[in-house]
């Protein structure tokens, strides 16, 4: 019969073990969902649009309309970061609201 394995953590000598980083979800949900329509969108763009000049115009477009959203998502986080910072102590509930 097979045995399960040990955690981690059990091992006398394990090292300590380095947190999972993942910078690209800072933004949360919203910021992944815009970052797979920007990768999607030139394939998507490619299946719709056959004329090749417009075909590289939209992928253009999209390029830059995601660029956009994924600034205006990273401002609007820093916003809210610097807001919860300079609120004063008893207000905090406030600013949850």
């Amino acid at each position: 019969m097979p045995q399960n394995s040990m955690p981690h953590a059990t091992y006398a000598n394990a090292p300590d073990r380095q947190a999972f980083h993942r910078p690209r979800t800072s933004m949360g949900a919203t910021g992944h969902w815009l970052k797979t329509a920007g990768i999607l969108a030139p394939l998507l763009i490619g299946e719709f649009v056959k004329d090749a000049e417009q075909r590289w115009r939209w992928i253009r477009i999209s390029s830059v309309v995601t660029a956009l959203g994924s600034e205006a998502l990273w401002t609007n986080k820093i916003r809210k970061e610097r807001q919860e910072s300079a609120a004063p102590k008893g207000r905090e509930e406030e600013m949850v609201r």
